[in-house]
């Protein structure tokens, strides 16, 4: 079963991550460019990784 809270908070944080890279000048966006898009690839795949690890056994820690 998705949790769509966990997920909602990851994609939360990878937007804003990326927000802040491309006010910096990290990331490069063009005009079709969709920020929203990437955020949701990405948080998908950040929540796979985090439920694989869980179902293995190993809790995933916070950085210090």
């Amino acid at each position: 079963m998705v949790n769509y809270i966990l997920l909602f908070r990851i994609r939360k944080r990878v937007k804003k991550i990326l927000k802040d890279k491309i006010a910096d000048g990290e990331l490069a966006t063009t005009k079709t460019s969709c920020l929203g898009c990437l955020a949701d690839d990405i948080s998908w795949e950040i929540y796979y990784l985090l439920k694989e690890k869980e179902e293995n056994g190993a809790i995933p820690s916070s950085p210090p």
